[in-house]
């Protein structure tokens, strides 16, 4: 299919979908991590009565404020109305609620209907190719189809585009939020030939800031880095500085969050929120230009893009920013980043067989 077939599909998906209305109770049913990202700007529009998920080890917790259920004790309740949040389980939830006489639709779906003349400004602002993705990717969320999804993927993320991948001599230096263990900063050294001024690379996890910074070292060695050049700092990034839980995954710490649950099984350490606005006005006094930033941060991308309204403003950097996590970042963050810098040129690209690695290219 074309962007013209995805989009027209979306739009009977929207006359056709069941939403709910006041008489509903209405639950989230999946308490992973793109259920907690969404439920705060739910919470601004409805009122969630709990999670609901399969895990045992999930319910009978609290998880952003909001317990979470068995899908039994959803007949206990007497208008029940589920927003399904994972693509990935959604067939298997879909036939789950229909068993069960419960009325649902994915959560993408409904948010793509409340706010769907925001999903068709973004649309409007894209070229052909970034249409074609945009709405096949989120065509195939709103149905929980990702066997679908995996034909839009692409290869080189963060670095698919001709001024993204060719930063020899960048004037400026180089932001990577959400470092993790250094694989970006390391495509930063060499698409740049290690002629970047600095890096500066943000990575709350432990884990991942030990493995960071030795990959650090021997990146400094064999291309010759002089100290200082890569800055490395344990902190996460957002709208205001503060002091927040930070989740780390006993398994995978690639998945690690900043949240508000008690999970079991599960580390907490509390990590220093920065603001870019002010950390680089501190370190510069005003006089370092940005010229690139990558920001792959669990959800948290919305908060370190306000933080950062001033410096994008002034130095108009390259911007490459994921927005799957939370499926309201898809409209809002280029909107936003559109209001900032009218000037913006917007693509985007996802780089995986799922519904996660969707990224707008900003640039001028």
């Amino acid at each position: 299919m074309n962007y013209t077939d995805n989009w027209n599909q979306i739009k009977e998906l929207i006359k056709n979908i069941e939403l709910p209305d006041e008489t509903n109770e209405i639950f989230l049913f999946g308490a992973g991590v793109l259920g907690s990202v969404a439920v705060s700007n739910l919470k601004k529009e409805i009122d969630i009565t709990a999670f609901c998920d399969n895990s045992a080890e999930k319910q009978g917790t609290v998880i952003e404020g909001l317990r979470c259920i068995s899908p039994a004790e959803l007949s206990q309740y007497q208008n029940p109305f589920v927003l399904i949040s994972t693509c990935k389980y959604y067939t298997s939830i879909h036939r789950q609620l229909k068993g069960m006489g419960i009325s649902h639709c994915s959560l993408d779906g409904y948010v793509v209907c409340k706010h769907f003349h925001e999903f068709k400004d973004v649309y409007s602002l894209l070229d052909d190719e970034s249409k074609n993705i945009y709405s096949g990717v989120l065509l195939g969320r709103m149905i929980g189809n990702i066997e679908m999804i995996e034909q839009y993927y692409s290869p080189n993320q963060y670095f698919c585009f001709p001024k993204f991948r060719w930063l020899v001599k960048r004037d400026g230096v180089f932001v990577d939020c959400g470092a993790f263990v250094g694989d970006i900063v390391e495509d930063m050294v060499q698409y740049s030939l290690s002629t970047f001024k600095k890096i500066y690379a943000f990575e709350p996890n432990k884990h991942a800031f030990k493995a960071l910074q030795r990959r650090g070292s021997f990146l400094a060695d064999i291309w010759g880095l002089s100290d200082g050049q890569i800055v490395y700092e344990q902190k996460g990034v957002g709208a205001r500085h503060d002091f927040l839980s930070f989740y780390e995954s006993n398994n995978d710490f690639a998945t690690s969050s900043l949240c508000c649950s008690d999970i079991q099984n599960s580390e907490e350490n509390v990590v220093e929120i920065v603001v870019l606005d002010e950390y680089f006005a501190n370190i510069r006094g005003g006089g370092v230009n940005i010229a690139f930033i990558k920001a792959d941060i669990e959800g948290a991308e919305w908060d370190m893009l306000h933080g950062a309204s001033e410096t994008i403003q002034q130095c108009k950097p390259l911007i490459a920013v994921c927005i799957y996590r939370n499926i309201y970042d898809m409209y809002r963050i280029p909107l936003y980043l559109k209001k900032m810098v009218p000037e913006y040129k917007f693509h985007i690209r996802h780089h995986s067989t799922a519904n996660e690695e969707t990224v707008l290219y900003c640039c001028i």
